[in-house]
């Protein structure tokens, strides 16, 4: 299993040039959930996510299951995530 340092790293790799990480990390359905933010801070509409998947390191821009059918309803098994100073 991927620990959230490693999948940091992965997800760097990823994103758009034009966008940075985010410092506000999450997990929820087997999978850690980033945000990239443009140089505004801004983030774009519509509630999707970049996710690792703890297992397999797989990186994708996804759509977590919600907890119920609304644009803004909670996701399902949210759990926000601390990044320890001893992993930075």
């Amino acid at each position: 299993m991927l620990s959230l340092k490693e999948a940091i790293e992965i997800v760097k790799g990823k994103i758009p040039k034009d966008r940075t990480l985010r410092k506000s990390y999450a997990e929820a359905q087997g999978k850690y959930l980033f945000v990239a933010e443009n140089s505004q801070g801004m983030i774009p509409p519509g509630g999707g996510f970049f996710t690792v998947d703890k297992e397999n390191g797989e990186c994708k821009w996804e759509y977590p299951e919600r907890e119920f059918l609304a644009p803004y309803a909670p996701i399902k098994d949210y759990k926000k995530l601390e990044l320890d100073e001893v992993e930075q």
